[in-house]
């Protein structure tokens, strides 16, 4: 597994408000945010994106996205060969539709667009993932007594 360095573990997380908060300048909280290592690793995600999961920070953290995201990585495949394929994603700027799986297994659909994100001083590669659901899912993720 890789190690992260505290210090750069910070800045991603010093980030992910930014990362939030632009996402949903518009929107009001109908996009999340995750940052992804190489491996398709989650190191950093914000509150909306934890609402779209209906899971914990420390839950997500740490986790494969493919535990969240069925088909965003190729199970049983090399780590250099999903960091290609998440390039691969990258290079579009496209929403993509996938099934998702929240923290009690229910699935629902979501749509994200991946990017590629530069590091000054590292030669870490990370990958910003953007989430959103798509109305007829926001439905089915309200909270009780909630409208989305």
């Amino acid at each position: 597994m890789e190690a992260q360095s505290s210090s750069g573990l910070r800045q991603v997380e010093s980030k992910q408000d930014m990362f939030d908060a632009v996402a949903n300048f518009e929107k009001k909280g109908d996009y999340g945010t995750l940052i992804l290592d190489r491996l398709g690793r989650i190191i950093s995600c914000g509150t909306p994106a934890e609402r779209i999961f209906a899971s914990s920070r420390v839950r997500l953290m740490g986790s494969l996205i493919s535990d969240f995201v069925a088909g965003l990585l190729l199970c049983g495949s090399s780590p250099s060969f999903n960091t290609r394929y998440l390039v691969h994603l990258c290079a579009d700027g496209q929403w993509r539709k996938y099934e998702a799986r929240d923290a009690a297994g229910r699935p629902f659909g979501v749509e994200l667009s991946l990017s590629r994100m530069a590091t000054a001083g590292t030669d870490r590669e990370m990958f910003l993932l953007s989430v959103r659901c798509p109305e007829q899912d926001k439905r089915a993720l309200a909270q009780p007594g909630e409208t989305p």
